[in-house]
């Protein structure tokens, strides 16, 4: 059941004059402020309810932001005690500071704005009790006024229309709320759970770099049984590595509001299943290896070291986004491996494992976005949380233009209009993962695995 909390019954009207979604309970507050509010919160906690939503109306701290706009809020503190909730990642969310008395007077205003850039009176209060509860909490806030002097008359004048605008991001929200409710394996089968875990699927940004890594080592399409062998390597490699990164990770997501519903963290799975699940991918890695012959067998040692390391180097340094990078990128190294029992490589295979690198610690800088007021608050290291986001989306920029210069001179190498047009797509998914219009989500997948497939064809329609 979802609960959402309003401060004031204006607020609350243009929602409650459509058809309220069944399953969603609303609570208005009796008075303003932060007592009220956390009353009423402590009431839909009562009633059950297993998200609560706190949507209204709020003053802006600076004068970049817009009337009439909506935003989420990713941190909430108050103006007494500089406490602070975390209640959402994702790149775009503001800061929220909740106070007792409205916000009229532009010292003030300028006092707040160094803690946040909306304020409200109630928000820290429903995400106080929220956290007390471990209820997941989403604040969503429409600017009314500047909290200037004219805020009194702002809010009067646009409290209408603004609460309007409300209504409709939360029918949205409550829509998203509850297609993740649904979605079966959340708490299904012990099959759903274990897919969830090891997202098998994901196994498409490795699969198509390791064929090429073949068709370099043998100058074409390798036999179907080493293509066989080499896809097997990769689905243990990659669910051994995705099960080591969860266990080690497993305290830090029970903390992040963004992954704290994960297997582990949750319970969904015990840390034996966990362990087991790592265990088997490593089983089906050596035997694959193993029936790819005795050099594959003797050196399929080495990737399992960044691949079960690579995540612990986000507590000691921020360029940890390239320990992921070094662990793919020696996927294509081993395919060409594992059709040649040769370690003399070619350059075609250097640039492509270039590429590889590259390619996906870039994306990795992009997609730890999402986490960036996480990663300050609790010392997990990051690029973002070192430089914020416009740095490190340059540092990512920088890095894919090398992943891109070594792309080019592979298809210099390979020639061909197929080829060529693979190069483009890539370059085009390239170029949109920096698109702040497309949420960084979706940049991180699908277009990663896009750039990556696309780099992979330039071999591999070669």
């Amino acid at each position: 059941m979802i609960g959402i909390l309003f401060a004031t019954e204006m607020e609350a009207r243009p929602f409650l004059e459509r058809v309220v979604p069944e399953g969603v309970v609303v609570e208005i507050a009796a008075a303003m402020g932060l007592e009220a509010a956390r009353i009423a919160t402590e009431k839909l906690v009562e009633q059950g309810c297993s998200t609560i939503i706190n949507a209204g109306v709020c003053g802006a701290l600076n004068n970049r932001l817009e009337r009439g706009a909506v935003y989420r809020v990713s941190m909430v503190s108050t103006e007494a005690l500089k406490a602070a909730v975390n209640v959402g990642v994702g790149f775009g969310l503001k800061k929220l500071v909740s106070v007792e008395q409205p916000v009229f007077e532009p010292e003030r205003r300028r006092e707040l704005s160094k803690y946040g850039e909306l304020v409200d009176m109630e928000g820290y209060a429903v995400a106080r009790v929220c956290e007390e509860h471990s209820i997941p909490c989403i604040l969503i806030k429409g600017v009314t006024d500047f909290g200037d002097g004219n805020g009194k008359e702002d809010i009067q004048k646009h409290i209408d229309p603004v609460s309007e605008t409300v209504a409709e991001a939360l029918f949205r929200i409550i829509d998203g709320v509850s297609d993740d409710a649904a979605k079966p394996g959340e708490d299904g089968t012990l099959w759903a759970k274990l897919h969830s875990f090891t997202k098998v699927e994901h196994t498409i940004f490795s699969l198509p770099l390791l064929f090429a890594g073949a068709w370099i080592g043998a100058g074409g399409m390798p036999s179907i049984r080493a293509l066989l062998l080499i896809a097997l390597v990769g689905l243990g490699a990659r669910t051994f590595g995705m099960a080591v990164n969860r266990i080690l990770d497993r305290n830090i997501d029970a903390k992040n509001p963004r992954t704290q519903n994960r297997e582990l963290p949750s319970g969904k799975l015990s840390m034996a299943q966990g362990y087991g699940v790592a265990v088997a991918g490593l089983a089906v890695y050596f035997a694959g290896c193993a029936l790819l012959g005795p050099t594959v067998l003797k050196l399929s040692w080495f990737p399992l070291v960044p691949l079960a390391l690579y995540s612990l180097l986000k507590r000691f340094t921020p360029l940890c986004h390239y320990g992921i990078g070094v662990a793919l990128a020696m996927a294509p190294l081993g395919a060409f491996v594992a059709v040649t029992n040769s370690l003399s490589f070619p350059p075609e295979v250097w640039l492509l494992s270039l590429f590889t690198f590259c390619w996906i610690s870039g994306f990795d800088i992009i997609y730890a976005l999402l986490d960036i007021d996480f990663d300050r608050t609790h010392g997990v290291r990051s690029i973002p949380a070192a430089l914020g986001p416009m740095g490190a989306q340059l540092v990512a920029a920088i890095t894919h233009l090398v992943s891109f210069a070594a792309l080019v001179l592979l298809w210099m190498s390979v020639g061909g209009p197929l080829p060529f047009i693979a190069l483009l797509v890539s370059a085009g998914a390239f170029g949109a993962a920096y698109l702040q219009s497309i949420p960084v989500h979706v940049r991180f997948f699908p277009i990663s695995a896009i750039a990556g497939i696309a780099g992979a064809l330039v071999v591999l329609l070669g």
